[in-house]
């Protein structure tokens, strides 16, 4: 078998993968644009591949098994690809049991957090852009944060009046009331979320200042359930 006809075979497998590809997508054919980068990708690949196999000095036999690798090689990509939702859910759910105050997206609308060994449902939130962890407390009023956790998220604490009472799990809490530019867990995001400093806490917790603007929580056996 001379390199000819290798070329001709791998030629076209390649364009037979192509094909499937941009067929199975649904977007390369149809329009201008798709129609230009498939016809791009093809060249591409006809010219990489002619400059392999033009070049190779190995048997005809060795060309054909590495030529096969590649093809699996690139089957296997595409495969991930077309699969790579499932894939981030599953990636998120493992994630979730390691982490259980990790966001676990279940849908474009709905966040779940996984309870943690002590019992308590945990959240790694975006507030004002900066990662902070907080109990999900349905007992508090609103979002409190610790004065460490407050001037993490950008708050001058030097500057508060710390004449609120603030109700948490735990009893009452003298606190100053402030406004968060943003609380984010997952795809969840809240503007201008009503919030206290609180003294003397050790952590920050998340509160109904929060929750009650979504559309839906719940308790779900060893998940909490946040529907925007």
């Amino acid at each position: 078998m001379n390199r000819v006809i290798i070329l001709v075979i791998a030629l076209i497998a390649i364009t037979g993968l192509v094909v499937w590809v941009a067929s199975g997508s649904g977007r390369a054919f149809g329009t201008d644009q798709g129609s230009a980068s498939f016809a791009y990708s093809v060249t591409m690949l006809v010219l990489l591949t002619s400059s392999l196999i033009l070049g190779w000095r190995g048997s005809a036999s060795e060309a054909l098994r590495s030529a096969f690798v590649w093809i699996a090689i690139g089957f296997g990509l595409v495969l991930i690809y077309s699969y790579r939702t499932e894939f981030n859910m599953v990636w998120q759910r493992v994630a979730g049991e390691v982490n259980p105050a990790m966001p676990v997206q279940r849908s474009s609308a709905e966040v779940v957090l996984r309870k943690a060994d002590d019992g308590h449902f945990y959240a790694d939130a975006e507030i004002n852009g900066t990662s902070i962890r907080a109990l999900a407390d349905t007992g508090a009023s609103m979002v409190v944060l610790s004065e460490a956790d407050a001037e993490r998220a950008g708050i001058n604490v030097g500057e508060l009046n710390f004449t609120l009472v603030v109700s948490t799990a735990n009893g009452q809490a003298s606190a100053a009331e402030v406004t968060l530019d943003e609380v984010r867990i997952g795809s969840i995001v809240r503007q201008n979320v009503r919030a206290a400093v609180s003294r003397g806490l050790s952590g920050s917790l998340l509160g109904m200042s929060f929750f009650e603007t979504l559309s839906k929580f719940s308790m779900e056996s060893d998940e909490l359930v946040l529907k925007d």
